[in-house]
Order: C-alpha cells, then structure tokens, then sequence
C-alpha cells in the first residue's frame, strides 16, 4: 500500500472505514493508509490451532477483489483475522507469495500478538513493513498478466522471539522471509487467487 503514513502519524489523521456493497464484501473508503489499535484477548488457553481467515478485500469466491490489487490505483491492502494465537508468542509476522511465480509481494512484521486481525489498508500501532520482490517496504497487490489467474499465500506467524529492527526496508525480502521461518513455532496459511481480465 503506497505513501502509508507512520502509526504516530496516522493516528492524527485517521481515516474512518465504511462499508459499501461490493460482490458480497466490504472495502474501505479511499484515503491515506492510517493506523487502528490492536484489540486485546483474554489471558486463556487458544481454543484450537492459530488460524488466518478473510475480512476485507475478497469477494464471496474467496478472491481478491481488485480494490486491492494493481488493477486499482489505491492498490489497498487486505483485512484478515486471527484466531487462537499460541501462547508464548512475542509478535506475529504476515507474508503473501505469489505461488505461481514465487515472488514475495508483503511482508509484516512486529503485529502485536493481542491483535485479533488487521482491517483493510491499516497498520497496527507498533508494526512495520519490510522490503518486498518491487523494491518496495510496503504492500504490493495482485498483478498477474492480463489473461491469467495467479494464486496467492498470505502466512500468518507466530514467533517465539521478536524479528530484530534490523530487518527493514532495506532486507532482500528471502532473507526476512528466512528469519521469519526460522523464529517461526506455528503458522496458518490461506491461498486467495485473482484473475486478471
């Protein structure tokens, strides 16, 4: 997500989300890329395996919609939810790689382990975002030839111990990728393709 602005910066110039109907899901209101506050969770034991599931940005198929892709200018990135993060976790990081040619399009890292989820086009208070296969720290969405439909793993992970600050925009997005496996103990995936017409 392009010229996102800090979270210091954001939460004096938040922009609120509305919902408007489009192929079944919500999407944000255009605007400058804010900052929301993580919400906190209860101190007991997660009911079930860490689990990553689709908020805003994808359509009723399951797919991106194209708000959140280069087939949009705002090019916004999506709201996902978390579910039973494991104790024991110090911060979580979230990635998307494009299965079909493997390049790495987002990498999140230092998301709070309390959050519930990221909405759509925010960045949590206290997280970053780390350099990716454009050359870029922030979100770059679906961009498949026109014609053609690529597949997309978004990765949620739970990390024993906090990715250094050393790891920013300017890391080879591998070797972030790398140490974010490596301080990994539980991970959950979805896949989320999109057609280009």
């Amino acid at each position: 997500m392009r010229g996102h602005p800090t979270p210091a910066t954001a939460a004096a110039t938040a922009v609120l989300l509305a919902c408007v109907s489009c192929s079944g899901t919500s999407e944000p209101t255009p605007g400058t890329r804010t900052s929301s506050t993580a919400t906190t969770r209860t101190t007991t034991a997660p009911a079930g395996p860490l689990t990553l599931t689709r908020g805003q940005g994808f359509d009723r198929t399951g797919a991106f919609t194209s708000l959140m892709t280069c087939d949009d200018p705002r090019d916004y990135s999506p709201g996902l939810n978390f579910a039973n993060v494991p104790t024991g976790t110090r911060e979580l990081a979230l990635t998307m790689v494009d299965l079909n040619v493997h390049k790495i399009h987002w990498l999140q890292l230092a998301i709070p382990p309390t959050a519930h989820g990221i909405s759509a086009h925010h960045l949590l208070p206290g997280a970053r975002e780390a350099l990716n296969d454009f050359g870029e720290a922030t979100y770059d969405g679906p961009c498949p030839p026109h014609g053609a439909t690529h597949r997309y793993q978004l990765t949620l992970y739970a990390l024993h111990e906090p990715m250094p600050t050393s790891f920013d925009g300017s890391t080879p997005p591998t070797r972030t990728l790398q140490e974010i496996k490596r301080r990994a103990f539980a991970s959950a995936q979805l896949v989320a393709p999109y057609t280009r017409h």
